[in-house]
């Protein structure tokens, strides 16, 4: 029972008290007073009456007629008249119950009045006794009005004083209805604070758990520094602030591999040449510095859009991957225009070449052939002397015009949603004890009796804009499965899923209607969006968490500066990407950042499960480090 009921019966309790010990009192006092009264008219008739017969002589005829006459009246219940033997001469009684109240009412408080007796008198010689006594009708039915009068009374007051009450206790439990929320958004693992209220003990409770959040908001955000140091450490370099080689291939790699929006991108290489010689020229110190300008303005590039990376691969070779780009010269052109820009601030451009070459990769291809096709261009254009950027296509195929495509795709992605073209597929993502965790479920598209695999169309969606209703498609498709299947099932939403205000009610109408298969829904939200667009994204997990979905964030581990943000926004799980658990049997860098992460996620009650695995070594250092559960091509179910 909620504190509020029981306030409210402990106020109905004494207002009840209250009412029944003025019930008593006044009722008592009330019976008591016409008790006395009656006994006084009582005596005083009796009295009266008797001088009245002594007056009228000892006929028996006139004194019959008089007390007739009296009796007749109708205030009186018994009127007789007994001689000095005790022999009843007249008698006069009314046998009829009284009525003017209930019966139950006239039981519970009896009004025993006092018979008025008097003597009657002839001279000196008594006649004989009266005995009076008035009808107790008319003080029951007065006694019974007054006490109705006083239920009323405290009916009315009850009813104001429960108006003006419930007003009160509004104001007064006020700050426990933020209490009580800040308790909930805590058990979903939102660690928020509140203004402390102005009851002392409101406000020590209020006080510790603002105090509690605050701590572990610092931890995170402690540990978030400390785990961007380490990557920072293992995966920089240290004069361009750029990433090294080694993690920017996994990034490529796991790009290659991965069956999402990022499957399909650009990759660009451009070298500066002859830096051996503008080092002799202008010293070591100089060209750092020039090195480290330009490390900035890449980073500045691949910063304006999600999961962009660039790289420094080796002394005068910079990259960047792309995802989602379909223009392969975009990024080129930018690095081209970025590191001339930084050469030119320091005058040293002039007769520096700076050859580049570019391609489109696609899901399914191999970090060879792509760096054979671009160091084959990057060469070509070296030996040329030029600065120009070629174009690496895949098997000397020229690529159709981007608009042409989109217009292709365009009228594909219509008429698939029409017919509700799509279907999902399952990859298990299974637990420490190879229990299920629940199915990963991408989505692929039935076109013209091929299956494309999300990497192949979710590009040219994100690109037409039609992300929004695939986010409801995939919705759809799996609260059905759910209700067939019965097995817990995971899809990917978009950034559309966040930013659009009409998908967070379109979501919740649809998890509302389906409450039992949302129980068994699990969303996913890249890392990047979910960060970029933070207080959205905080609505969207508390509006599917109210239904009993589950929300998380996939490709975790790019913007670890952010990790402290996860305190208050209250996911259920958190996925590393794949380009961190690539080789993490081998990789202590790797390791000693994951291992971290998962300390951090486990601390404030959320799983952690890593994505992309491939062999048994990486799932089994996985588990050491303290991950939940994994995916990936090396991830089976058992028989």
């Amino acid at each position: 029972m909620s504190l509020h009921k029981k306030l409210w019966l402990a106020i109905i309790g004494l207002l009840l008290i209250v009412f029944s010990g003025s019930f008593l009192v006044t009722t008592l006092s009330a019976k008591s007073y016409l008790q006395q009264q009656i006994s006084m008219k009582n005596a005083d008739n009796a009295a009266a009456l008797a001088l009245s017969l002594t007056q009228q002589g000892a006929d028996e005829v006139l004194l019959e007629l008089t007390l007739s006459a009296q009796f007749d009246t109708g205030f009186y219940e018994l009127i007789e008249l007994r001689a000095p033997d005790g022999k009843l001469m007249i008698l006069r009684q009314d046998n009829q119950p009284a009525t003017g109240a209930p019966g139950w009412f006239m039981s519970l408080f009896p009004i025993n009045a006092e018979d008025g007796v008097a003597n009657v008198q002839e001279g000196w010689q008594q006649v004989g006794t009266l005995t009076l006594r008035s009808h107790s009708k008319f003080a029951y039915e007065r006694l019974w009005q007054s006490t109705q009068l006083l239920l009323l009374i405290f009916l009315a007051a009850m009813i104001v004083s429960g108006f003006v009450g419930g007003q009160v206790l509004k104001r007064i439990l006020k700050p426990l209805d933020d209490v009580v929320e800040q308790a909930q958004a805590i058990g979903n693992r939102r660690f928020i604070t509140i203004p402390e209220p102005s009851t002392l003990e409101f406000r020590q409770v209020v006080s510790a758990m603002n105090e509690m959040s605050g701590r572990i908001k610092q931890v995170l955000s402690s540990e978030a520094k400390r785990l961007q140091k380490w990557q920072r450490d293992a995966h920089v370099d240290k004069v361009t602030g750029l990433n090294n080689r080694e993690p920017f291939m996994k990034s490529i790699e796991a790009a290659l591999e991965s069956d999402d929006v990022n499957a399909t991108g650009s990759l660009s290489l451009v070298r500066l040449a002859g830096l051996a010689q503008m080092n002799q020229l202008y010293g070591r110190a100089n060209m750092d510095a020039v090195l480290h300008e330009i490390g900035k303005e890449l980073n500045r590039i691949v910063m304006q859009h999600s999961r962009w990376a660039a790289s420094r691969l080796n002394g005068s070779d910079f990259a960047i991957l792309a995802p989602r780009a379909m223009d392969p010269r975009e990024a080129a052109e930018q690095m081209q225009g970025s590191i001339r820009a930084v050469l030119e601030n320091h005058s040293m451009d002039k007769g520096v070449l700076l050859p580049a070459a570019t391609t489109i990769y696609k899901h399914g291809d191999t970090i060879g052939s792509i760096m054979t096709r671009l160091d084959g261009a990057l060469l070509s254009n070296e030996r040329e002397g030029e600065s120009a950027i070629s174009i690496a296509y895949d098997g000397d195929i020229q690529m159709q015009p981007v608009r042409q495509q989109m217009d292709h795709w365009r009228g594909v992605l219509v008429e698939s949603f029409r017919k509700h073209n799509f279907t999902l597929d399952y990859f298990p993502v299974i637990g420490l004890n190879q229990e299920l965790v629940h199915y990963e479920a991408p989505a692929r598209l039935n076109w013209q009796g091929d299956k494309l695999s999300a990497g192949q169309f979710l590009p040219w969606v994100n690109r037409l804009q039609m992300s929004l209703e695939l986010d409801k498609e995939v919705v759809d498709l799996a609260l059905r499965a759910i209700e067939t299947t019965g097995y817990p099932t995971a899809v990917n939403l978009s950034v559309a899923s966040v930013v659009e205000p009409g998908y967070l009610s379109w979501i919740g109408e649809r998890l509302t209607s389906k409450k039992e298969a949302a129980k068994n829904l699990w969303l996913e939200v890249p890392e990047a969006m979910a960060f970029r667009h933070l207080e959205n994204f905080k609505h969207l997990c508390k509006r599917v968490t109210a239904s009993g979905c589950k929300i998380g964030i996939e490709h975790v581990g790019h913007q670890l500066s952010d990790l402290g943000n996860i305190s208050d926004i209250g996911v259920d799980f958190l996925k590393i990407d794949a380009s961190f658990v690539r080789d993490i049997d081998n990789n202590v860098a790797n390791q000693t950042l994951l291992r971290t992460l998962c300390t951090v996620g486990h601390s404030i009650g959320v799983k952690v499960y890593a994505e992309g695995v491939r062999t048994n070594e990486e799932w089994a250092t996985l588990q050491e480090l303290g991950a939940d559960g994994a995916t990936g091509p090396g991830i089976s179910l058992p028989e």
